[in-house]
């Protein structure tokens, strides 16, 4: 009985009506390796009785699969094995199996059991007859005798719990479903196998289908007609005609006789082309309200492959067989005297060499060990900044930024640090109506008290930068960030600072009822002067330093002798192009001394009156305008700047001595008055000299990257002759971001660092070629930058993810030679203090409101051998190398303009020789002299001059 077949045609099977005939002599009980091409869809579709879908269907038996030989079926005692399939047909063949219904399981049938059950194929099963009828006592036995090695093992429970006595096992000819039977275990999917529907076959019509022409329809409309009317272009008016006609050019203008010639376009340019520029039509106020824009996105990433040829090819190893003696040549070996002889001269040598191994080990590296355990934690191997202490305020460092940190100049474990809220300009702004709780504080920390600061100096605004007096530590000046300076005097808290809180313990000012209860509480200290609003920065003030005890800068700008020797004059820089210089003395007219009453009354709050006569009418005596060198350029916006002269470096004092200010030598600087001359200075400045060694040229970061080389002293305008501040000498883009560190190298006056955003670079003084040393970009931005005290080739590098890198210009100059994280937020400030020769401390404030006190290893701090010699060599190899890159420059431009010279000589537009510049100044004098004796004789015509008065003639170069 043949078992059904599907007439419909699912998306796995194949459109191919071809068999691949089954090859003769495979082993029998093989499952396939691959499957024969798919039924065709006029036959079979599963070869089975089953339908993929779960639905029955049948179709006719014949014309399904073609029959093989009887001969061939003979041969073959198992099931044939397919041909082998391709990759793409074994997945197919893999997945036909998810298509059987419910009930039915593909299932291998070994050649053994085929025999004793009776369906061997092509001889009780066929491919027309492929089903057979088994009773399920006969599979229990065979699991029974053969156990797991049954072929019916798996199903086990399901041949158990199958109702009926017999079971349904179909006969897959081409493994569709990957094995060669299939079991059926459903009674419905039975019944459908044991009576399969019969379908009459197609039958196939002799008659031509006729082709119909379509028959036009009446047109139905649905409104859109109404729409094309309306988008439809009416005109309202008949359209005017015009008819213009042009001269004809050639007729009117040119004669016969005239010829045409061909111009040099480069050479008449001007005179034959006009140019149109393009300009804004200003009548014309369309404005485009939506733009359509297209953007394509290439494919970033990309994979490849390439595969090597083994062209020559080698074994890996190779084996060799010992050499050994026989028997006979050994003895002779062995009793050769010679062998003898030498082992009896040796044997002290052999004795002796073993006792050195035994006292001495020869494979003992002394390099190696050298040094011992320096290399551990504090060691001079060690080149770790280890954590010594940190500050933090619960209250007052909260969600604060550290903006600046200041080591106090003459007391020792002693450190400032001001806090500023961490807001960008738009919240800034946005919080200007808001009671602002939080005071603006600079906290004084001491090393003994880490817990508590030992003083709140109030602000009236939050403090971006400060810095104490260097001759006068009580005395501090501040930047805040409305653009007023502000000045301090803690000289009444010195006492406080210094000394531990259990100091006064035993003291009367414990005694048992007159305890003070302040002496615990950390004071407030109110600032005692502030600038003038109208007259200051209106910007915030991003840098403020101390002019040095040894100069003084006058309202002309000129450097004089500090005769008092102390500090007293600031300068400050913000972003609204100023460089503003203050004087903190008293002025010459001198201020009344107040009684205590009065000084009760004007300041209750007892404010020191150090500075009363500054308060609130404080401005600057000398301002410094940034301007551009270039015409319509933006002015530069300082943020930094750098003084040759640094506190301490009186070198300038011990030069030659003049009495009188010099004019400089190039006129064009302008005229200044001699401050000796100037009635409206005072006898300590009118005695004090000139110093013309002191250089009032300085340096400059912008908040754009640029580095700007700018003369402090104001120029006299020859038209209007008022003092103004001269342009820039130079300027150019170091960096690209805000520069945040300008920093002049202790051991060299002229090498600075300049560092901000991704990069920094050292620069010489007055060499603007470029720089000396030029390292990469960092993978984040850099905050700070801070030289080594004691070391000429070490500096820092704070970054924005919290590290420092450590470079060492004498190790490598393309890498740090130690990258370390100090903190998990960004560090914004890098302060070094030398504490002793044996300890230095690095002072680095985070976007926490934290202060870190970094202890310097023995390794960073003390200096190698011949360091300063081996820097100072680098760097003049750097100068020159840029001194040969500006000569190439010069020689490349110079080039330049003799091809042009020769190109122009060569079309007839340039004179063959040109004059050198002592030819140049003959022409001149002789052409002066020429003017003169026009003039003069002008002047006698007009009766002003002698008939026998002679002219002034120049002697002019011959």
């Amino acid at each position: 009985m043949s078992a059904p077949r599907t007439p419909t045609k699912s998306a796995g099977s194949k459109s191919s009506e071809s068999k691949n005939p089954r090859e003769s002599g495979s082993q029998s009980g093989t499952p396939p390796t691959g499957s024969a091409q798919r039924r065709s869809a006029a036959g079979s579709q599963l070869g089975s009785p089953v339908v993929r879908s779960g639905a029955a269907s049948a179709v006719s038996p014949s014309g399904a699969r073609d029959k093989l030989s009887s001969a061939t079926n003979k041969q073959n005692a198992a099931s044939p094995v397919p041909a082998p399939k391709s990759a793409t047909e074994r997945v197919e063949v893999a997945e036909n199996a998810h298509f059987l219904p419910p009930g039915i399981h593909t299932i291998f049938i070994s050649s053994t059991t085929q025999q004793a059950m009776q369906l061997c194929v092509d001889e009780d099963l066929t491919q027309e007859n492929n089903s057979k009828m088994i009773d399920k006592e006969i599979l229990l036995n065979d699991i029974q005798t053969n156990g797991q090695g049954s072929n019916f093992y798996e199903f086990q429970q399901q041949i158990q719990s199958y109702p009926e006595n017999e079971i349904a096992i179909i006969y897959d000819y081409d493994y569709y479903y990957s094995q060669n039977f299939l079991i059926c275990f459903d009674s419905k999917l039975k019944k459908l196998i044991e009576n399969p529907p019969v379908t009459l076959p197609i039958q196939e019509s002799d008659e031509v289908e006729q082709y119909v022409p379509p028959v036009s329809k009446k047109w139905i409309s649905l409104g859109s007609e109404v729409e094309i009317d309306n988008e439809r272009l009416v005109l309202n008016r008949p359209l005017k005609r015009y008819k213009i006609k042009v001269p004809d050019r050639i007729a009117t203008t040119v004669s016969p006789s005239e010829k045409f010639k061909d111009l040099d376009p480069d050479i008449e340019r001007k005179k034959n082309f006009i140019s149109i520029e393009q300009c804004e039509d200003k009548q014309f106020e369309l404005k485009k309200m939506e733009l359509d824009l297209a953007i394509q996105a290439a494919p970033t990433y990309r994979e490849n492959s390439a595969q090597t040829i083994w062209r020559y090819p080698k074994n890996q190893w190779t084996q060799y067989e010992a050499r050994t003696l026989t028997e006979e040549d050994k003895i002779k070996s062995m009793g050769d005297p010679a062998l003898m002889n030498m082992i009896t001269n040796a044997k002290d040598l052999f004795s002796e060499a073993l006792q050195q191994n035994i006292i001495h080990d020869p494979f003992y590296l002394d390099w190696k060990e050298l040094g011992g355990n320096l290399d551990g934690l504090g060691g001079p191997g060690d080149s770790h900044l280890k954590e010594y202490q940190s500050f933090s305020s619960i209250k007052q460092s909260r969600d604060k930024v550290v903006t600046c940190v200041q080591w106090h100049p003459t007391l020792r474990g002693i450190i400032a640090v001001s806090l500023a809220a961490g807001q960008g300009f738009d919240e800034r702004t946005d919080n200007l109506s808001r009671t602002n709780t939080s005071p603006s504080l600079i906290l004084i920390w001491s090393f003994v008290d880490p817990i508590q600061p030992k003083l709140y100096l109030e602000a009236p605004d939050d403090i971006q930068c400060f810095q104490f007096s260097p001759t006068d530590p009580h005395v501090i000046a501040g930047g805040c960030i409305n653009g007023q300076v502000v000045m301090w005097d803690i000289k009444e808290y010195e006492e406080r600072i210094k000394n531990p809180r259990g100091d006064h313990r035993d003291k009367d000012l414990f005694i048992p009822g007159f305890e003070d209860e302040t002496f615990f509480q950390t004071p407030h200290i109110r600032y005692c002067a502030v600038s003038s609003i109208e007259n200051g920065h209106s910007e915030p003030i991003t840098d403020l330093q101390w002019i040095p005890d040894h100069y003084q800068v006058t309202v002309q700008g000129l450097p004089t002798e500090n005769i008092a020797m102390n500090c007293s004059q600031i300068i400050t820089c913000a972003f609204d192009n100023q460089v503003l210089f203050w004087e903190t003395r008293v002025p010459r007219a001198g201020v009344k001394p107040l009684s205590k009453k009065e000084r009760e009354i004007n300041h209750p709050m007892g404010v020191p009156l150090t500075f009363k006569h500054l308060d609130l009418i404080w401005k600057p005596y000398l301002r410094v305008t940034m301007q551009s060198p270039e015409t319509g350029m933006v002015d530069f916006a300082p943020r930094k700047f750098s003084m040759r002269e640094i506190q301490g470096d009186r070198d300038v004092l011990n030069q030659e001595e003049k009495d009188l200010f010099e004019k400089k030598k190039d006129p064009s600087l302008g005229q200044f008055v001699n401050p000796l001359d100037d009635p409206n200075k005072s006898l300590s400045q009118a005695k004090a000299k000139v110093l013309q060694s002191v250089d009032t040229f300085f340096y400059i970061g912008t908040e754009d990257g640029q580095l700007v080389y700018q003369d402090w002293m104001p120029q006299k305008d020859q038209d209007s002759t008022k003092f103004s501040t001269p342009k820039a000498a130079w300027s150019t883009a170091v960096v690209d971001g805000p520069v945040v560190a300008l920093k002049r190298s202790p051991f060299f006056k002229d090498i600075i660092l300049v560092a901000g955003g991704w990069l920094f670079q050292i620069w010489k003084e007055k060499i603007h070629s470029g720089a000396l040393l030029h390292a990469a970009p960092v993978k984040e931005k850099i905050t700070d930058a801070e030289w080594s005290p004691t070391r000429p080739g070490v500096f820092y590098i704070s970054k924005q993810n919290g590290s420092v890198d450590i470079w060492d210009i004498i190790d490598r100059t393309h890498a740090p030679s130690l990258s370390q994280s100090i903190s998990s937020s960004a560090v914004t400030f890098l302060n070094i203090k030398v504490i002793s020769s044996k300890q230095q401390l690095l002072a680095a404030g985070d976007s926490n409101g934290t202060l870190h006190i970094l202890e310097v290893p023995w390794a960073l701090r003390q200096p190698v051998n011949q360091e300063l010699a081996l820097v100072t060599n680098y760097l003049e190899r750097e100068t020159e190398r840029r001194g040969f890159v500006k000569h190439r420059w010069d020689l490349r431009e110079e080039e330049k303009r003799e091809k042009e010279r020769l190109a122009s000589m060569k079309a007839g537009i340039a004179p063959s020789h040109i004059p050198t510049q002592e030819e140049i100044d003959i022409r001149m004098k002789n052409e002066f002299n020429e003017f003169l004796q026009f003039e003069f004789g002008v002047l006698r015509e007009m009766g002003l001059r002698d008939e026998n008065e002679a002219p002034v003639i120049s002697s002019a170069a011959t």
